[in-house]
C-alpha cells in the first residue's frame, strides 16, 4: 500500500531536493524543511479500517465535511445527492465507498475556481464515475478546487470498498445514490475516507 499517494511524488522530490540544497548552502533550510513536511502531510495516504464490515454499508469516499444532502432527479430517476467538501488538510485519497464496477468514466477539463463560488460546480475541472454496485447504479463526481492544479483520474474495472481510485487536493466529491439508500450522515458531519459510514443500501434493492 502507498504510504504517500503517487500524485505527490513529483512535489515531494522537488521540495526534498530544495531542502537538501538549502542544508548544503546553509540558507533557508528551516523554511524548506517545513514545506517538505507539509507536502508529505498533504499527499499522505493513511491506512484506514473500514467503518463497517456490513456489505450494505456506504463508506465516505474522501476526508471532509458533509456540505449537502438532498433528493434530486438524476437521469430520470429519483436519487439522493450527498456533497462532501474536501479541505486541503484532509487526506486527498479517493476511496471506493462500496464494491463497485466501472461502467463509464467522463472527464471534463475546466477552471480551478474556489469551491465556494457557485459557478465552480459547472466551470471547474471534474470527473464523473458511473458505477454498478450489484444491480444498483451509483455515480461519483469529483470537482477540483482552487488549490488543485490538476485532477487525478484513475480508471479501473472493479474496486473493493476502501480501495483508492484517485486523488483530490481540495474541492468537492458528490455521491449520487439510489433513493432507497438509508443515509446516516448529517449535514455538517466531519467524515473520513473508508472509516466513516454515511449510509446503507436497502438490501431488498440488491436482490
Amino acid at each position: 500500500m502507498e504510504i504517500v499517494a503517487k500524485q505527490g511524488y513529483k512535489y515531494i522530490l522537488i521540495f526534498g531536493l530544495l531542502f537538501l540544497l538549502s542544508v548544503f548552502f546553509d540558507t533557508l533550510w528551516t523554511l524548506f524543511f517545513v514545506i517538505f513536511i507539509i507536502t508529505l502531510f498533504i499527499f499522505r495516504n493513511p491506512k484506514r479500517e473500514k467503518g463497517s464490515s456490513d456489505e450494505y454499508a456506504i463508506l465516505s469516499p474522501i476526508d471532509g465535511r458533509v456540505k449537502s444532502i438532498r433528493r434530486i432527479s438524476y437521469l430520470g430517476d429519483d436519487s439522493i445527492e450527498i456533497i462532501i467538501s474536501k479541505s486541503v488538510f484532509g487526506s486527498g485519497s479517493l476511496k471506493a465507498p462500496c464494491d463497485i464496477k466501472l461502467i463509464e468514466l467522463k472527464q471534463r477539463h475546466g477552471l480551478f475556481l474556489c469551491s465556494a463560488i457557485k459557478s465552480s460546480n459547472s466551470l471547474n475541472e471534474r470527473a464523473l464515475y458511473t458505477c454498478k454496485h450489484g444491480n444498483l447504479k451509483i455515480s461519483i463526481r469529483t470537482i477540483v478546487g482552487a488549490l488543485s492544479r490538476s485532477l487525478s483520474v484513475e480508471k479501473f474495472e472493479e474496486l473493493q470498498s476502501g480501495n483508492k481510485f484517485g486523488f483530490l487536493t481540495d474541492g468537492l466529491v458528490v455521491l449520487i445514490l439510489p433513493i432507497s439508500a438509508r443515509i446516516s450522515a448529517a449535514i455538517g458531519d466531519r467524515v473520513k475516507a473508508t472509516s466513516s459510514v454515511i449510509g446503507f443500501f436497502n438490501h431488498e434493492d440488491r436482490k
